[in-house]
């Protein structure tokens, strides 16, 4: 028994080349069965699938190459995307891309100063609006009462004058 352990050896050399051998067999088999199909002309369909797949992606990269030139042709999108300012003379681009920012930022700044004077203008106008509200409604009352008491002294016979449209003179 122990002779034929001394006649094993373990050889992992041996075990990859087994390996290798059995992956050139596939390999091999692989390709005499692609020689039979091209010699029956089944590849050249396979051929020509791949092909139009090939130029179909092609045409998709060259699509998408031409959206991204248009892209960057645009200059609403240059501005938008900042890329406006890595092209050719970077510090004039800067300068006035900055340039046109402050003067947005100044046109906004006037803008919400002119509305915040319309809204103090219409606050003003409403605050003199309630004032006459008020005064009119105190008419209203007065004039209400001075009528019902009117009414009431006429009711019970008494006549009344009104003295401050009265001009008679006092005699001493």
């Amino acid at each position: 028994m122990k002779r034929e352990q001394e006649d094993l050896e373990f050889d992992p050399a041996g075990e990859q080349r087994r390996r290798d051998a059995e992956m050139e067999e596939r390999i091999a088999r692989r390709i005499r069965r692609e020689l039979i199909r091209v010699d029956n002309g089944e590849a050249d369909e396979d051929m020509a699938r791949e092909r139009e797949a090939i130029e179909r992606e092609r045409e998709e990269q060259q699509q998408m190459e031409r959206k991204q030139a248009r892209k960057r042709r645009n200059l609403l999108w240059q501005i938008f995307s900042g890329s406006f300012l890595m092209s050719g003379g970077v510090y004039y681009n800067y300068l006035i891309a900055m340039s046109v920012m402050c003067l947005i930022s100044i046109f906004v700044t006037f803008m919400s100063l002119n509305v915040d004077m319309e809204c103090r203008s219409l606050e003003e106008q409403v605050r003199v609006l309630r004032e006459r509200s008020v005064l009119m409604q105190e008419q209203r009352f007065r004039r209400g009462s001075y009528n019902e008491i009117m009414r009431m002294l006429e009711d019970r016979g008494i006549s009344m004058t009104d003295l401050s449209d009265d001009s008679r003179l006092i005699e001493k």
